[in-house]
């Protein structure tokens, strides 16, 4: 799911983030980027750990490393809705890398395509094998930790689930 939001001065920002299969370099994602906006735009892409620039430019990609080892990257994308991306922005980059990288993509849940509450945590649209499908992200280790309570003692417990394929659907990022 992504957010659009009216900043001062009438700009419009995207915001989304997406989850990858296999941990992917700056430079794979700065490939997969340049492939998908127009040419001119500044786009700026940076490890975790990396200070927020000054400038961010058009596009600001950061990689997030999760613990989750099915799970280990995600991308936290901001930028201008100008940006070329289209409507569903994280459709069109989740399916550009699963084609250019062989990923499978976790993004939130659009309400257009499955009937669930978007803003339930544990749903998501999974790219598998070139496929989409509903999924639930519940009891997995990149939902967790969880506090469980056996016999009126609490602890925590890292999730140890596998990502759950609900049912097939249909996403249609094509530009009207």
């Amino acid at each position: 799911m992504q957010l659009v939001t009216v900043g001062r001065h009438g700009y419009v920002t995207i915001m989304f983030s997406i989850t990858v299969s296999r941990a992917l370099t700056v430079a794979d994602v700065v490939a997969t980027f340049v492939e998908l906006i127009p040419p001119g735009l500044q786009l700026v892409v940076q490890p975790d750990e990396a200070d927020i620039p000054a400038d961010t430019g058009d596009l600001w990609i950061r990689l997030v490393g999760n613990e989750d080892p099915a799970w280990p990257l995600s991308l936290d994308v901001l930028g201008g809705y100008d940006c070329g991306l289209g409507s569903y922005p994280d459709l069109r980059v989740a399916e550009q890398m699963g084609v250019r990288h062989g990923v499978d993509v976790l993004c939130g849940v659009d309400p257009s395509v499955c009937d669930v509450d978007p803003l339930d945590p544990y749903y998501r649209l999974a790219l598998v094998g070139g496929r989409w499908y509903l999924a639930s992200t519940a009891g997995t280790r990149l939902m967790g930790p969880y506090t469980v309570c056996d016999a009126d003692v609490f602890r925590m417990e890292p999730g140890e689930e596998p990502v759950k394929l609900i049912r097939p659907v249909v996403v249609d990022t094509a530009e009207p």
